[in-house]
């Protein structure tokens, strides 16, 4: 797919009231510019010769037909196309007027006619263009080759020959290929890409790095993690086409509204005419008529907010979860990776039954080192920084919500939580030793087990983000009263977040599996609740597709595939949840405002075109007058969203 072209599917193919809604390339829109001035000189020299302007009044009617051909055929194409199909739209509305206006000899009104509706046709364009603009500034600059080190020498390699465990040599200025942790080198690094954050972030040996950023002032050597067509860049390209693959929907009740109202205004024209004698009136009437305005009141909003909103970072899916936002009545929230950092580290290893503290960790890196939760990655981390080294593929089954199960040298091993160690029956020692565990309250217990005898544990803490508090105080300022945490942690862990956010125990839910979160969601739903859930997509799947909003924390490297989530937030932490809701509610106010404009100016127009007071050139002006408001209030929308 080129940069300047999104593929146009049929069924995102709909009339918008004066010609295609295709997505117009870069090349047709140039085209269309160019017709357009074409067009305007021809019917500026009909009217000037029809009002004795120019003397020469034989080039009135050629100058107004090839401005008609110039203009028209997009109209009268549509409307045949939806005749064809039996499908009513109001094409057919435009393209009755202007075949009306030419049989009465109306030749120059017809052509400005079908002149004014294509300058509105372009104005659409244009912001449906400027919109694409905004969200393919993300995909501008994807890394095409990279310098892997093999065999002491640099070699250039197409970006998608790299394999895992590729050794990859990135040099000042340049973008980072694929996904990768950092084994030489030190350097800020600018993932704005991801999140919207334009500040440098210091990277150092063991950290990840995300391909598509840039390492900005120090050479690094990083190992591929994941393969090109899987990284975050090739990830959030894929998202961004999915969210501006097509044109907005109307709102359902101007779908509605316009099946009923192109055969309505039929019979008001043929009305007009029959009472009054007058068909001038009549075609006037079938001019303004069109309900060019209400039918762009929806989809022009969402695409002004979906295009600035992927340059802050956060990904919308759908228009939908816009509008839904001033209907949210609880926002949920997982708790690890989403409230809190998800940067856990092992505080404390508890061996038991003579075992050792390097046995534990051992069992418990072995079992969890297939697993992406981010208590197992601690846990992998510490094994690392300690010396201990896994050899080949780990083979360790994770079970989502308890922890993993594995065989560590011939013998059944188990990782996780208590209640995975009482389904298979094995006793938990409580001894004396616990009287000094936990006092961090953030802390959560791995239990260790080896051939069915519990052998020790391992702390994990974790920290609330530095933005959590900022951000539900901002959701609260939006009017946003009511929230839960969920999570499969322990509950005392899970009842101090709660309490460091003001959250009450009646809300606060622990020791929940992926099926337990999504009848949690399922179960406010059935009470009235409209439910906003934010988790950071590790076990969060089916939560995040049965709420009313999934709200996705993309910025995590194992999460930025959410195909769940109908919105991705990229940058760390919660800070743009906040911007989101605000620029949801701002949206649907918007699309309100522009159908209350819409539907007062054309009952207006329609009462004046009755009553003889306008012509149809007159009519024509105003219809797109109309229209144009609407657009004008909707562009509005994308520079104030720079506030939020």
């Amino acid at each position: 797919m080129s940069k300047s072209q999104i593929s146009c599917e049929s069924e995102a193919c709909n009339c918008h009231g004066y010609g295609c809604s295709h997505e117009h390339t870069e090349r047709e829109l140039k085209i269309n510019l160019i017709r357009l001035v074409t067009a305007g000189f021809f019917v500026t020299l009909a009217v000037l010769t029809e009002y004795r302007f120019i003397p020469l009044t034989e080039l009135e009617i050629p100058a107004a037909f090839i401005a008609l051909a110039l203009t028209a055929y997009p109209i009268l194409k549509e409307a045949a196309l939806g005749l064809i199909k039996g499908v009513w739209n109001v094409c057919e509305l435009a393209a009755l007027a202007l075949v009306a206006a030419v049989l009465i000899g109306e030749f120059t009104a017809a052509a400005e006619i079908a002149f004014i509706l294509t300058i509105g046709e372009m104005v659409e364009d244009y912001l449906y263009a400027r919109t694409q603009k905004d969200i393919h500034s993300l995909m501008l600059h994807v890394p095409t080759t990279a310098n892997i080190i093999r065999n002491e020498e640099i070699i250039e390699i197409a970006v998608d020959d790299i394999k895992i465990g590729d050794i990859i040599l990135i040099r000042p200025g340049e973008r980072i290929p694929v996904d990768g942790e950092i084994q030489k080198g030190h350097s800020d690094v600018d993932e704005s890409f991801r999140t919207g954050e334009s500040l440098p972030i210091q990277k150092n040996p063991g950290d990840t790095v995300y391909s598509g950023s840039i390492n900005l002032d120090g050479i690094l050597v990083i190992t591929a993690i994941k393969l090109a067509n899987q990284s975050s860049y090739a990830k959030v390209v894929e998202l961004v086409q999915k969210a501006g693959m097509r044109r907005p929907p109307s709102h359902p009740m101007i779908d509605t509204f316009a099946h009923y109202y192109t055969p309505l205004i039929l019979v008001i024209a043929f009305g007009t005419a029959f009472v009054t004698n007058d068909i001038v009136r009549g075609i006037t009437v079938l001019i303004v008529a069109c309900p060019c305005a209400l039918l762009l009141a929806t989809p022009s909003a969402v695409l002004a907010a979906i295009g600035p909103a992927a340059k802050q970072g956060i990904l919308i899916k759908s228009g939908l979860f816009l509008e839904m936002c001033k209907k949210i009545t609880t926002i949920v929230f997982d708790k690890t990776g989403t409230l809190t950092s998800g940067e856990m580290n092992v505080t404390t290893i508890i061996p038991e039954n003579g075992s050792t503290q390097e046995e534990v960790l051992k069992i418990a890196g072995s079992a969890e080192r297939s697993s992406p939760h981010p208590i197992a990655r601690a846990i992998l981390k510490e094994a690392k920084r300690t010396g201990i080294v896994f050899s080949g593929v780990g083979t360790g089954r994770h079970i989502p919500g308890k922890g993993a199960a594995d065989t560590w040298n011939g013998t059944p091993v188990l990782v996780g939580n208590r209640d995975f160690f009482k389904e298979n029956s094995i006793p938990v020692l409580e001894s004396a030793k616990q009287d000094n565990i936990q006092k961090n309250m953030f802390e959560t217990e791995v239990l260790v087990a080896k051939n069915g005898e519990y052998i020790g544990k391992i702390l994990i803490s974790d920290t609330l983000h530095t933005d959590t508090k900022k951000a539900l105080a901002s959701l609260r300022h939006l009017g946003y009263s009511q929230y839960a945490i969920i999570t499969g942690d322990n509950k005392k862990a899970a009842q101090a977040i709660a309490d460091e956010l003001e959250i009450p125990e009646s809300m606060t839910y622990s020791g929940l599996l992926p099926s337990d979160k999504e009848k949690f969601v399922a179960d406010l739903q059935e009470k009235g609740e409209r439910v906003c859930f934010v988790g950071d997509g590790t076990n969060d799947g089916p939560a995040l597709i049965r709420a009313d909003i999934g709200v996705g924390m993309g910025s995590r490297a194992n999460t930025l595939a959410l195909e769940s989530s109908g919105v991705i937030l990229m940058e760390q932490g919660l800070s743009s949840l906040p911007t989101f809701m605000k620029l949801g509610k701002k949206t649907s106010q918007t699309i309100k405002e522009n159908i209350s404009l819409a539907l007062l100016l054309n009952c207006m127009l329609i009462g004046l075109a009755a009553g003889g007071l306008i012509t149809p050139v007159i009519g024509a002006i105003g219809h797109q007058f109309a229209t144009i408001i609407v657009l004008v209030n909707s562009i509005r929308l994308s520079y104030t969203f720079s506030g939020y």
